[in-house]
């Protein structure tokens, strides 16, 4: 792919991902009945090796993760992960509950991971269904509590075989006097870099 064309891409995955965290942070603010507001810190294009290699150095930090495969025309994988601690706070603000009551991870915090994780996905995917008219929805996802490098390398084992890259989305979650980071990764699968190149034709 030439140069000109990444950059194309990037800057339309950028907008798609600008829209996509806008509009969880609204859905997440209705479902906690509190202020919650999920800013976007970067999108960018890296190799999956270099990036494994960036994650392996964290292998003592314990997360816990949803997989989802978003499945249509431009099929992504996705992975939304979170500090098995922070995943605590986030579970008692779901519930609507005080904060400190969930002591540790239980079905109760998977729970609330993978309903956060299906509101993201199903932001994401909707972009892509409403505004560059992408049939793509989200599968139920998958929830894993484990050393971030083991939740990494689980997320890209497969497509590692077929793709060089990954597009990374991060992002910061600040939710009312929290300041929870979390992380989301989109890895683009083999026909959806088609579909964006056609996207980026018309922006």
């Amino acid at each position: 792919m030439e140069n000109k064309d990444k950059i194309k891409i990037d800057r339309a995955l950028k907008l798609i991902a600008k829209l996509s965290i806008d509009k969880s942070s609204q859905v997440l603010s209705k479902m906690i009945k509190s202020g919650a507001s999920i800013e976007l810190e970067d999108v960018y294009m890296a190799d999956i090796s270099r990036v494994t290699e960036e994650v392996m150095l964290k292998a003592d930090n314990e997360v816990v993760g949803a997989f989802i495969d978003l499945v249509g025309d431009a099929p992504f994988k996705f992975l939304f992960y979170v500090n098995t601690k922070d995943s605590l706070v986030l579970t008692d603000l779901m519930l609507r509950r005080e904060i400190g009551l969930t002591k540790e991870f239980n079905l109760y915090a998977q729970s609330a991971v993978q309903e956060l994780g299906n509101i993201l996905a199903s932001a994401i995917s909707n972009i892509f269904s409403t505004d560059f008219q992408i049939s793509m929805k989200p599968k139920p996802p998958t929830v894993i509590n484990d050393f971030e490098s083991i939740v990494f390398q689980e997320y890209v084992i497969d497509a590692a075989c077929e793709r060089n890259e990954i597009l990374i989305i991060q992002s910061i979650f600040r939710i009312v006097k929290f300041d929870i980071h979390c992380s989301m990764f989109i890895m683009p699968l083999g026909k959806s870099e088609q579909i964006l190149q056609y996207v980026t034709g018309f922006m």
